[in-house]
C-alpha cells in the first residue's frame, strides 16, 4: 500500500498567506499527498489566564504570553477557501487539524474531506464524538496518551464507523531516535486489527523514523515542514526544508519497494519499547496541552453548573480540570457547585462534591 505523506505546515507560515502558497507548491514539489494546516483560535484552546511560557531550543530562548502567542499564530478564516482552491489547483489533498467542534463544523462546512485530530484532542471525547458523526474518515494522533485512552478514544470513534487511521507519535520536540519507540506500532496492530496504523514524526533526522513506520505497515506519515528552519517560531527548528522534504518522500517510496520485496531491516534503537503508556519526556506537554474543562464565568456556592457554562481548554501553566468527557455529567444532571468557582478556574471533583 502507498504511504499517505502529510505536510505539516502548522504555524510555520508566519502569519503571510504567501508563505502558504510557497509551502503549498513545496508540498506537491516533493510529492506529498496533503499538505496540512492547523485550524483553532485563541479562545477556544487556552484561557486567558493560561500564564507565560519560558522555552528554549539549540538557537534561542522564549519567553512569552501563551494566549497572546497563540493568538499570533491563528490561520485568518478568510483564508481557507483561498488555501483549499489553491491546493486543488496544485492536485494536493488540503487538511486541516481541528481542536475543537467550532473549528470542525467550519471545516465540514467548508467541505473538507479528511478530519485530522491531534495528540492534545485525544481524551476530548465530545470533540471525538462529533468528528465520528460527520462519517468523514479520521486520522488520529495519540502522542502521550496511555493505551486505555487510546482504546476510548477508538472505541468512540467506531460507534459510528470504522474508517480510522491512529498515528503512532510522540509529544517532545524534536524526539530523539532513541525516544521513538516504534514498536508501539505493533501494540496498535495487536490491539487495533481492524483500524490503519500510521506515523507522526517529530525526530529532526530526515527520513530514519518514516522509514522504519515503513517497515513496520505504516500507511500514513506526518512530518512538519519549513522554507528555513533559522525563521522566527517555535516550529521551525525541527522542522524539514525543501529539499529535505523531497528527500524524505522519496526515502520512503524506496522503503515502500524494500518492504514489498521483503528487503529490510527493523532498527532496534528506533523499535524501541512497543508499551504505549505517557513517557517521562512527554508528561510535561501532556500537562500543558492536553484538554480539560474550565468555568466559563464565576459560579456560587450552592449553584447549579451548566454545561454551557463549562469550557474545554488546554491548562496551559495552570492546575487541570476533569476530562473532558465528563462534560456529559453536567448535560444530563442537575450538578451544584460545592464551593465558589471563579472565572477560568478549573472545574474538579472538588467543586462538585
Amino acid at each position: 500500500m502507498k504511504t499517505y505523506v502529510i505536510a505539516e505546515i502548522g504555524i510555520n507560515f508566519n502569519g503571510s498567506l504567501d508563505n502558504c502558497y510557497k509551502m503549498i507548491d513545496v508540498s506537491v514539489d516533493a510529492g506529498c499527498d496533503a499538505a496540512k494546516f492547523q485550524i483553532f483560535s485563541a479562545k477556544n484552546l487556552y484561557p486567558k489566564s493560561a500564564g507565560e511560557l519560558d522555552w528554549k531550543d539549540d538557537k534561542k530562548e522564549y519567553s512569552y504570553d501563551i494566549y497572546e502567542a497563540v493568538e499570533k499564530f491563528e490561520l485568518p478564516i478568510e483564508w481557507i477557501e483561498k488555501l483549499i482552491t489553491y491546493c486543488e489547483n496544485k492536485s494536493i489533498d488540503f487538511m486541516a487539524s481541528v481542536f475543537d467542534t467550532e473549528g470542525l463544523n467550519l471545516m465540514v462546512e467548508k467541505g473538507m474531506k479528511i478530519i485530522k485530530l491531534s495528540s492534545y484532542t485525544i481524551t476530548n471525547i465530545p470533540l471525538i464524538e462529533a468528528s465520528a458523526k460527520t462519517g468523514l474518515p479520521i486520522i488520529m494522533s495519540t502522542g502521550g496518551a496511555t493505551i486505555g485512552e487510546t482504546e476510548e478514544a477508538v472505541n468512540t470513534v467506531l460507534k459510528y464507523h470504522n474508517d480510522l487511521t491512529l498515528l503512532h507519535c510522540s509529544i517532545q520536540y524534536p524526539t530523539q531516535l532513541k525516544d521513538v519507540n516504534m514498536g508501539v506500532m505493533d501494540t496498535f496492530a495487536k490491539v487495533f486489527p481492524k483500524i490503519k496504523i500510521g506515523y507522526s514524526d517529530h525526530t529532526e533526522e530526515v527520513s530514519d523514523a518514516p522509514i522504519q513506520s515503513t517497515y513496520l505497515g505504516g500507511t500514513v506519515i506526518e512530518k512538519h515542514i519549513t522554507l528555513d528552519k533559522n525563521m522566527d517560531g517555535p516550529d521551525h527548528f525541527f522542522a524539514l526544508e525543501p529539499d529535505e522534504l523531497k528527500k524524505m518522500v522519496a526515502d520512503i517510496r524506496e522503503a515502500e519497494t524494500n518492504y514489498k520485496n521483503g528487503n529490510f531491516e527493523i532498527d532496534k534503537t528506533i523499535y524501541g519499547d512497543s508499551e504505549k503508556i505517557c513517557h517521562e519526556h512527554e508528561q510535561y506537554l501532556r500537562d500543558f496541552c492536553y484538554m480539560t474543562l474550565f468555568s466559563k464565568s464565576d459560579i456560587k456556592k450552592g449553584e447549579i453548573i451548566k454545561a454551557e457554562d463549562i469550557s474545554i481548554l488546554r491548562a496551559g501553566k495552570k492546575e487541570k480540570g476533569l476530562e473532558p468527557k465528563y462534560l456529559q455529567l453536567f448535560e444530563k444532571n442537575e450538578i451544584t457547585a460545592s464551593k465558589d468557582i471563579h472565572f477560568e478556574d478549573p472545574i474538579k471533583w472538588e467543586s462538585i462534591l
